[in-house]
């Protein structure tokens, strides 16, 4: 059940502005094999009585240079559309000094305590340890919370394999919207999304830092996996690897707080992006969304909900 937790992180939200300026190495790849290849999960929304068209990519937040340029469905789509839609502005971001620092003082304890403080000393040696092992340790980081650790776990995995959060999706389209100053539709705030993970009750936050320190090698070979089930576009095999059930080994106490935390990170944020979408059909958008990839799939995702709601969802690619 860890994974899951780790999975989540990992795609389905990501502390861009950590990642961004943490990033160590930048990964080029030029297979075109690779590109012809990559055929991920994208679908147009649509009404039968409407020519307006909702164009929804299910986005992987890191991924190597060598998938680009995407295929010619997705991009005739883009090109098409006159709004580009995403989760949170982060190229915005990465210019606004002052919502930077307001991010990252949120990530700050206050009190005059520290990280060791909260999860205690037999987690903060062997984290401090395997953080400093891949050259992300710094004893000022000490006082920041347990997102920020999870955020440096999480850009050492995605390094190790041989990815690179810069060249994530929603990152390649925003700025290809902002060279060609396609209007940019926000569907959250940063804040909103930072907030999520700063809200976990710290059994939660020491559960899964002690899976990424216990799994890190493991979580590797997790991430590739998954980024490769992405490039074929599987709907059941991502769902599968992304949402798994297993809860062997685990406490009630423990399965009710993973089951909150999904359900906050993923399921009532589904519902709320497919408000957006409806909202931005009502107003006769044409509109390219790109959204994590795990608010695509699943029996409470953005498809089902859309399908649910009355409109036409085709499978492209």
């Amino acid at each position: 059940m860890k994974k899951i937790l780790k999975n989540l992180s990992l795609i389905v939200i990501v502390l861009t502005l950590f990642l961004a300026g943490c990033q160590k190495k930048e990964v080029v790849k030029d297979d075109k094999t690779n590109v012809e290849n990559t055929t991920p999960l994208f679908y147009r929304i649509s009404k039968e009585d409407s020519d307006i068209n909702i164009y929804l990519l299910g986005s992987i937040h890191a991924a190597d240079k060598g998938i680009y340029p995407l295929n010619d469905t997705i991009m005739s789509s883009y090109n098409k559309s006159d709004y580009l839609a995403v989760e949170v502005d982060t190229v915005a971001l990465t210019s606004d000094f002052d919502l930077q620092v307001s991010l990252a003082q949120k990530m700050l304890y206050t009190d005059g305590t520290t990280i060791k403080d909260h999860i205690g000393e037999e987690l903060y040696t062997k984290m401090v340890a395997k953080l400093k092992e891949k050259g992300s340790y710094n004893s000022m980081y000490d006082n920041y919370k347990p997102a920020f650790f999870e955020s440096l776990f999480e850009n050492a995995i995605i390094v190790d394999a041989d990815m690179d959060a810069n060249a994530g999706i929603d990152m390649h389209f925003l700025k290809l919207a902002k060279k060609e100053n396609k209007n940019i539709l926000e569907i959250e705030t940063a804040a909103s999304q930072y907030d999520l993970l700063l809200n976990n009750p710290i059994e939660l936050d020491k559960m899964m830092l002690e899976g990424y320190v216990e799994s890190y090698d493991e979580s590797i070979s997790e991430m590739k996996d998954l980024y490769n089930a992405w490039k074929k576009g599987d709907a059941n095999e991502l769902e599968q690897k992304l949402m798994p059930t297993s809860s062997e080994g685990l406490s009630q106490t423990e399965i009710e707080m993973i089951e909150n935390y999904n359900n906050t990170l993923i399921n009532k944020r589904n519902y709320i992006m497919t408000d957006a979408l409806e909202k931005y059909y009502a107003e006769e958008k044409n509109v390219f969304c790109v959204v994590g990839v795990g608010h695509v799939v699943g029996d409470q995702g953005i498809i089902f909900l859309m399908e649910q709601r009355g409109y036409n969802v085709e499978k492209l690619n």
